[in-house]
């Protein structure tokens, strides 16, 4: 184990690394390019700054997308978790988006910074050699897959770097079993991956501590059987425990795990189970990498704009190296069993078979037998394994080169320079087949640089004698060739924020809007109205609800409008196929954009007095059939089929109506001159909603029911009436008990154990 001081130093160091890569942004000179960032990362964390600043630290219901979003449940908000959240906290008063971009990138860095770190931790448990944690943690920060599109998906690297620190707080409380405080550990880890927002990428991180576990349990069971050491902990041999009950142990992180995570973990399944990826076709989400990609571990750039699969030519070297090398060296540094050597060429292996997707046969088993493997399309992410594995590999293959003989060391540097020329001739031929030239696309530039590289390590790799600083050398290699390909990647020239947030269709429309919604046809990012409190009936988040997403597939747009509450329109169109009035118009390079505002009005509220029941797929045609009038019947399921006779009042005058918002969970109504009936309101309906109302009435409370689809509707009695439309899912109330109080639990006890221990 290192001391903490020693700690702080290595990942301060890690900082620095990462602040060189990311110099440009930290400085302020370059940004990371539009796109998913800036578009819907950065949104997010605007409405939280927003509603922190309004005292509300749970923003449970975004009304600025999707026509009502529930935006805690929405996984990839990140709304708990614990480093964007500390970050956000430090740099509260800065709410302006561009400020806002800055520390995102900060905390992109700091993710970075963070991944080589864990993984330096890991690999210093393992093989006790510095240069082999140094080689790991830095080829796996600056690899090919962290720098490329995660900074841009914030949620995929929030959530990729806990895995190296769930194995190695796993394998340190394996070595000392009696101290909670490792378990624990593993389980906030695993809790915090979870939090981070990218339950894919959370998936493919518990299948690997799920297999490192089961590593553990092999290497403790072996053990047992009088097989090979242990490795040491300190100055202290661990103490003999059987498998039975590490098992035990695993099982209660496990269940620890599940329960930190109750807060985030309910509302976000009762929200999936509503959402369009509660059922997905094979063919949607089969994709991955052709099988031509693979060479990207050699040759960057050239078949693919990201390059995920490179973490270097000296790394790739390495860990080629430590492939071979995978047993135990005759060396007290190196007494670790030798089945957990095993874990990263198994699970690199596994996870380049998965990238691949439909192109290769172990993805269509995975789909069809293992749990979560169907929810999820772009199998090439599996990549994320595919560079761990690899840079774990490195760094035993560093820890490997001081053991080898002169003539192994040299014949190794052979085989090097051998393999990128004969690999070269191979790319460059089946490159020509294609019937492409090697001028094209820097093809000779990138030839040339492999081989440069190569012939470098080869160089380093012939010296008779093999010392720290050759060592040394090889890592700085390795770096250098990770910051040339690298570090362009996604560097943007200063200003997305001001291209995106502060668009003038942007402005205009925040201009145009009054009590109506929005609906943008694909002329601002999709997300805008988080960061300029519009709201629009559009989103980008892959998650939203599978009923309202069945208004916007070959439905009427008009009707949709109708429905929803539109009204103002950004388009292409220069004329409108309903009355409307053209408010703005902004030419492009391309065409132009047109601001519309509609002239019939689409009300947010208002009351009905029948009620037809009918199901889903009856509803989806009446709402698109202008022959039925959506201002007279509401549309209600057969479970709310008790309350349809609660509408049968005779006509009257059309009451008066006010709606405002008080918070996006909190809308107040009043009604005035009201005889009673169903009152429907244009907002998402969720199991959460509830009347905060002070007057009794015959079905008080008012139950909150789904009509016209996706739509709320109220049951409410005749007279004047004034009451508050809430959303407060149950399933985070009892999310924050179980969360809250296990760890209050677990806190009890560790401190009632370390009492007792004094």
């Amino acid at each position: 184990m290192t001391s903490g001081r020693v700690t702080v130093r290595i990942f301060a160091l890690y900082c620095l690394l990462a602040a060189l890569f990311y110099a440009p942004f930290l400085l302020g000179v370059r940004t990371f390019p539009d796109g998913d960032f800036s578009h819907h990362f950065l949104p997010f964390s605007l409405f939280q700054q927003s509603e922190w600043l309004a005292g509300r630290w749970l923003p449970v219901w975004n009304p600025y997308t999707y026509g009502g979003h529930p935006f805690l449940a929405d996984i990839q908000a990140g709304v708990f978790y614990p480093v964007g959240d500390l970050l956000l906290l430090l740099t509260l008063p800065f709410s302006s988006p561009a400020a806002r971009l800055y520390f995102l990138q900060i905390e992109a860095a700091l993710h970075i910074a963070l991944a080589g770190f864990f993984i330096h931790l890991l690999l210093l448990r393992l093989t006790r050699s510095s240069q082999a944690a140094y080689a790991a943690g830095a080829f796996f920060a600056l690899s090919g897959y962290l720098t490329g599109y995660p900074p841009l998906q914030l949620a995929i690297l929030r959530t990729a770097i806990w895995l190296p620190l769930i194995l190695w707080l796993l394998l340190a409380g394996t070595d000392r079993p009696t101290r909670w405080r490792w378990w624990v550990g593993a389980s906030l880890a695993w809790a915090t991956a979870f939090l981070a927002g990218h339950p894919q990428t959370f998936l493919h991180l518990s299948y690997a501590v799920i297999g490192w576990m089961g590593f553990l349990l092999f290497r403790d069971f072996t053990r047992g059987r009088g097989g090979a050491d242990w490795g040491e902990d300190s100055d202290t041999p661990p103490p003999s425990h059987s498998s039975l009950r590490l098992a035990f142990r695993f099982l209660c992180v496990g269940l620890l795990t599940l329960a930190f995570s109750a807060a985030q973990l309910l509302p976000s399944l009762e929200f999936t189970r509503l959402s369009v990826r509660a059922s997905l076709e094979y063919a949607f989400v089969s994709g991955g990498f052709p099988i031509r990609d693979t060479w990207q571990m050699l040759f960057p750039g050239l078949l693919t704009q990201f390059s995920p699969l490179f973490i270097g030519l000296p790394g790739l070297f390495l860990a080629l190296l430590g492939l071979s090398h995978l047993r135990p060296l005759h060396n007290s540094q190196f007494a670790i069993h030798h089945s957990l050597f095993l874990f990263s060429p198994l699970l690199a292996l596994l996870a380049l078979l998965l990238s691949y997707g439909e192109h290769s046969f172990l993805y269509p088993l995975f789909y069809r037998y293992a749990p979560g493997w169907n929810l999820f399309r772009g199998q090439e992410r599996a990549a994320y394994l595919v560079a761990f594995g690899l840079c774990g590999l490195a760094g035993y293959g560093m820890a490997a080169l001081p053991q080898l003989s002169p003539r192994a060391r040299r014949v190794a540097g052979i085989l090097l320079v051998a393999g990128v020329g004969a690999g070269g001739l191979i790319f460059g031929i089946s490159w020509q087949a294609t019937g492409r030239s090697l001028a094209e696309q820097g093809v000779w530039s990138a030839l040339a640089l492999a081989g440069l590289v190569a012939l470098a390590g080869g160089w380093l790799l012939w010296q008779k004698e093999w010392e720290d600083r050759q060592g040394w050398a090889l890592i700085g290699l390795g770096v250098g060739v990770l910051f040339w390909v690298n570090g362009g990647t996604n560097v943007s020239d200063f200003g997305p924020a001001r291209k995106t947030i502060l668009a003038p269709e942007v402005t205009a429309v925040q201009a145009a809007v009054e009590s109506g919604r929005v609906y943008n046809e694909y002329r601002v990012y999709e997300d805008y109205g988080m960061s300029v409190e519009v709201e629009d009936v559009w989103g980008s988040s892959p998650l939203r609800l599978a009923r309202f997403a069945a208004l916007f597939d070959n439905f009427p747009l008009d009707r949709m409008w109708r429905l929803l509450g539109v009204q103002t329109v950004l388009t292409w169109r220069h004329g409108l196929f309903v009355p409307s009035e053209l408010l703005a118009e902004f030419p492009q390079a391309t065409d132009t954009t047109f601001l519309h505002r509609l002239t019939d009005t689409n009300p947010r509220i208002w009351l009905v007095q029948e009620a037809q029941i009918v199901d889903d797929t009856a509803a989806l045609a009446l709402l698109a059939d202008h022959n039925f009038d959506l201002s007279q019947t509401a549309l209600l399921p057969p479970e709310f089929s008790q309350w349809a006779s609660l509408t049968d009042t005779p006509p009257s005058p059309h009451p008066t109506i006010y709606f405002s918002q008080i918070a996006p969970n909190r809308k107040r109504i009043s009604v005035v001159d009201n005889p009673g009936g169903l009152l429907l309101i244009a907002e998402n309906w969720m199991p959460g909603w509830r009347v905060d109302s002070p007057f009794p009435t015959p079905q008080s409370p008012i139950p909150v029911l789904r009509a016209h689809l996706t739509l709320l509707a109220l049951p409410i009695p005749a007279g004047n009436l004034t009451f508050d439309l809430v959303y407060w899912p149950e399933t985070l109330t009892w999310g924050l008990v179980i969360s809250g109080g296990s760890l209050a639990m677990v806190v009890l006890t560790l401190l009632y154990r370390r009492r007792r221990d004094v």
